[in-house]
């Protein structure tokens, strides 16, 4: 018991001691932790300062620049090799996302890209992709995603390309209501693009399109595969300066905060221009245009 005692007043004691040892070389403007570790570092310090001047004593200026760049560059391919690694990685991610596409349609060949860019002074949400002609991205192609299609290239660079979407009033895609076959022109439309919605024009007056009808791309024109999803019916209204009807289209997915895409490179039929339905979806020289992939057509 006496012994117990005794360790427990030893223990007190320095515990004591180191208190007030630290509380005076605090206020010397020291650190008695840090006097403890430096104390402790300095052989390893030492050492590696040793091997350090071993390496490169006797070494000319010329020889230490030369390994200094070479060291440089082995940083810089190391760095490359993780940017490489992150933008294979990351495509592997959108092409195993966008895989149905290539799997429900074996013709089509496609590029997937990211949305860089969105044009904050374009009205109908236009964006910007990280691919472009050296990707075999050409003007006019498709643009779509998994749930339909999103609009066209209008413009293109070598690494980059501009995205117009189906909200834009220059959009013109042959389309029809699957269920009752009613054609007309889907194109955008000022009154309902803050809406994330667009417009079935060119319909006749006796058509049978309800709400939550899907509607899709017909093909004429040879722009757009046939049978993409464009949407579903909202409602149906008239224009209030010639009570000519049109349907108003929801795509299933908002095409104001998409943020990759597919863009359809070739597929069987591109080019080749169908018979026209009753609605003026093409017009003479857009059909005799249209044969060629860069030229633009109607159908868009």
């Amino acid at each position: 018991m006496k012994k117990q005692d005794h360790a427990k007043k030893i223990l007190t004691t320095t515990f004591i001691v180191l208190i007030v040892t630290a509380a005076v070389t605090a206020a010397a403007g020291k650190n008695i932790f840090t006097d403890m570790y430096s104390a402790f570092m300095k052989p390893f310090q030492q050492t590696a300062a040793a091997v350090m001047e071993d390496r490169y004593m006797g070494r000319s200026k010329e020889e230490l620049e030369s390994e200094n760049a070479e060291l440089h560059a082995e940083v810089d391919e190391l760095l490359k090799r993780v940017i490489d690694y992150d933008d294979i990685k990351k495509e592997n991610e959108l092409l195993r996302k966008y895989y149905g596409i290539k799997d429900d349609h074996p013709d089509y060949k496609v590029a997937v890209a990211d949305i860089i860019r969105r044009d904050p002074n374009d009205d109908f949400y236009g964006f910007t992709i990280d691919k472009g002609s050296r990707d075999d991205i050409r003007k006019n192609d498709p643009v779509i995603i998994n749930s339909g299609l999103v609009g066209w290239v209008s413009e293109v660079s070598v690494t980059t390309a501009k995205v117009t979407t189906l909200l834009s009033p220059e959009a013109k895609v042959g389309a029809m209501d699957m269920k009752t076959h009613d054609s007309g022109i889907a194109t955008g439309s000022a009154n309902y693009c803050s809406d994330g919605q667009f417009i079935l024009s060119v319909i006749s007056a006796d058509n049978k399109i309800k709400e939550g009808d899907i509607v899709v791309t017909t093909g004429v024109g040879g722009v757009y595969p046939p049978g993409l999803v464009v949407g579903k019916v909202t409602k149906l209204d008239y224009n209030v300066f010639d009570t000519t009807p049109y349907a108003v289209i929801k795509p299933y997915d908002d095409l104001r905060s998409i943020s990759d895409v597919v863009v359809i490179t070739d597929f069987e039929g591109q080019g080749v221009i169908e018979e026209a339905p009753d609605t003026d979806v093409n017009s003479d020289s857009d059909k005799k245009n249209n044969t060629d992939k860069d030229t633009e057509g109607s159908d868009k």
